[in-house]
């Protein structure tokens, strides 16, 4: 289904791309929280982007936090570096000139990265990554995951009625034009689904309460970030926005696509959310 706004009188969470290392450092900040009596698990709807996609499916799915956290310090053998060389950074900068304020042009010109690069790395080597992170194959009914057509660079929300496998929609999300293959789904090219907007916060529209975990909250170019998206949306709900704390950002470190710095950040995750339990457990 297309993007849209969906009144809901519900509770929303919303997670937000930044790599390997964003996915790690959301899994921290859920295990403290829960290890602090705060179980995000009984949201009434999960929205996933690239990082955000796996992990909400996990949470989603049910799966234990303190599991997931443990694996954080595990060796993955699917797992891949990445880096992106300046001339890739140029080109998504690039990206933001050429689309200005206009979402679907910055998508479209995503887009171009990704059919310009097609296959970064081989298709089955980023596959059996994907597969290796999931912890379930079956869609949860809860998951909303975001991802953008190359063509017209149309953000697009799917879920167990879009009649694609979980798979393939957490593989398109996370498909960062440069570095990882797009994903062929029903005839089109998807590419990364927080390529313009790192949360798609705004998703969450219509709900009472909602959590947004930003691994990236800020805006790139035009495009207002997950501080804007929360400004926003507090008009009409409260909303708890949850970035890095300094701790976190060192454990990040230069590269959000290096998954060595796995375990340290989901430890500077873990203790980043037991600080702030008090403040999402008094609106939650």
């Amino acid at each position: 289904m297309s993007a849209k706004k969906e009144a809901s009188n519900s509770r929303a969470i919303v997670l937000g791309g930044g790599g390997v290392t964003g996915i790690a450092w959301e899994i921290g900040i859920l295990a403290g929280l829960l290890e602090a009596g705060i179980d995000l698990q009984k949201a009434d709807r999960i929205i996933g982007t690239s990082a955000g996609a796996f992990v909400g499916t996990a949470l989603s799915a049910g799966y234990d936090m303190h599991q997931l956290f443990e694996q954080q310090s595990q060796s993955n053998a699917f797992e891949l570096s990445a880096s992106a060389s300046e001339a890739l950074i140029g080109e998504w900068i690039n990206a933001f000139s050429i689309g200005g304020s206009d979402p679907q042009r910055v998508g479209a010109a995503f887009g171009e990265i990704a059919k310009k690069n097609p296959e970064p790395v081989p298709v089955i080597e980023r596959r059996s990554a994907v597969m290796a992170r999931l912890v379930t194959t079956d869609w949860p009914e809860r998951l909303q995951v975001t991802a953008i057509e190359a063509d017209t660079g149309q953000l697009h929300v799917f879920d167990r009625s879009s009649g694609i496998s979980l798979i393939d929609a957490v593989s398109a999300s996370g498909a960062v034009p440069g570095l990882w293959p797009g994903v062929q789904m029903k005839g089109k090219l998807w590419i990364d689904g927080g390529m313009v907007s790192t949360t798609n916060a705004r998703l969450a529209s219509g709900c009472e309460r909602i959590i947004i975990l930003a691994p990236m909250p800020d805006g790139h170019g035009l495009i207002p970030g997950a501080r804007e998206d929360t400004a926003e949306l507090s008009a009409n709900a409260e909303v708890v926005l949850i970035t890095p704390d300094e701790a976190s950002i060192q454990a990040i470190g230069p590269n959000r696509y290096d998954p060595e710095r796995k375990s340290a950040v989901a430890a500077a995750g873990k203790a980043q959310g037991k600080n702030i339990a008090s403040a999402v457990q008094s609106m939650w």
